[in-house]
């Protein structure tokens, strides 16, 4: 029984020993990791910084000059009236497409109104207002002016 507790004794201890060599080297291994990691930290930050001057001083270093001789510009000048004249072309289509879907539309709408007139009652309700609202004022002007009359005869 001693033997056994002896081996198993001398099991832990290597067990024990060969953990913390593990840990050891995990532990080396990080601090080599960590010591990667802040240099190639480091080489961006300086990558970002030369970056940003050459953005920095881009507008200033990127000056371009363009020398073009007067035929050129005129065949420059010509190209563009061109396109111009036909982009006008295409937009003036466009709006006489679309004015004449507009006026379509009209009609349609008026045909659909002219259909329904027959049967909707808001034609009628308005000329029922109308009667009623001239004979009220001309029954309330009839009144003011009964009134002046009366006083103006006192």
């Amino acid at each position: 029984m001693s033997e056994n507790i002896d081996k198993i004794t001398n099991t832990f201890i290597n067990a024990t020993l060969e953990l913390e060599s593990a840990i050891q080297q995990y532990q080396r291994a990080e601090a080599k990791l960590g010591g990667a990691v802040t240099t190639i930290s480091k080489k961006v930050d300086t990558i970002n910084q030369h970056i940003d001057k050459v953005l920095e001083n881009a507008p200033t270093k990127l000056k371009v000059s363009v020398n073009v001789n007067d035929a050129d510009w005129q065949k420059i000048q010509e190209l563009f009236a061109k396109e111009r004249q036909w982009m006008t072309a295409q937009m003036q289509m466009h709006i006489r497409e679309v004015n004449s879907m507009f006026a379509d539309e009209r009609k349609k709408v008026r045909e659909r109104y002219k259909e329904y007139d027959s049967c909707d009652l808001g034609h009628y309700a308005q000329w029922f207002f109308w009667f009623f609202f001239t004979i009220g004022i001309f029954v309330v002007s009839g009144g003011v002016g009964v009134l002046i009359a009366q006083y103006c005869e006192k």
